[in-house]
């Protein structure tokens, strides 16, 4: 049986067996809508040529370079 994966309730144990024993997995369809939301804003940030830190920009020390 598929781990659902919807955002909340991932336990260590279903981490092991996904992990060390290839249990399938599959994302909950409001797991999957929150995606779709936070995708979409992230595309009219980029659009619109907002700095964003680790999306457009480097991390840490790189965090001046795109």
């Amino acid at each position: 049986m598929a781990i659902v994966l919807d955002g909340s309730s991932l336990t260590i144990e279903s981490l092991v067996r996904i992990a060390r024993f290839g249990e399938g997995v599959e994302l909950a369809p409001a797991a999957l809508a929150r995606i779709k939301v936070c995708r979409a804003m992230l595309e009219d940030k980029l659009a619109a040529r907002e700095v964003m830190y680790g999306t457009n920009t480097g991390i840490g020390e790189s965090r001046s370079t795109s």
